[in-house]
């Protein structure tokens, strides 16, 4: 295993072979990620909605809307992703915006999860 510490945070990575002459890398930090936060499809949509739109601040319903998800069970993965810390919600008249946190190593996380998930290959 190759850790390396880059910006205060350390990223870790593994190589296994493949074929006994491939190594591919294998993103630890994104794997605990997942592993962590991505604890059910209806979480694995919220967290890949934001991880396409990362700059987005959206209420329930919108997110529920462009998931295809009823708006109630999003709203409950919505708050508990506030409350582990990968989310960020802020009550307006209208009721509770929701958007990305601005730490990196969740930002990059997501966006990756969503990457992986959009990938053909």
């Amino acid at each position: 295993m190759i850790e390396q510490q880059v910006s205060g945070t350390i990223h870790s990575s593994a190589h296994f072979s493949m074929n006994g002459n491939q190594a591919k890398e294998i993103d630890i930090e994104f794997l605990t990620f997942v592993e962590r936060y991505a604890t059910n499809l209806m979480r694995w949509d919220v967290l890949v909605f934001f991880g396409e739109n990362p700059t987005a601040r959206e209420y329930a319903n919108g997110i529920a809307n462009k998931t295809g998800r009823q708006v109630h069970p999003v709203e409950k993965e919505l708050n508990d992703l506030v409350y582990l810390g990968v989310l960020h919600s802020q009550k307006n008249s209208n009721g509770m915006i929701y958007h990305l946190a601005d730490a990196p190593a969740i930002r990059r996380a997501v966006v990756n999860l969503a990457r992986c998930c959009n990938s053909t290959t």
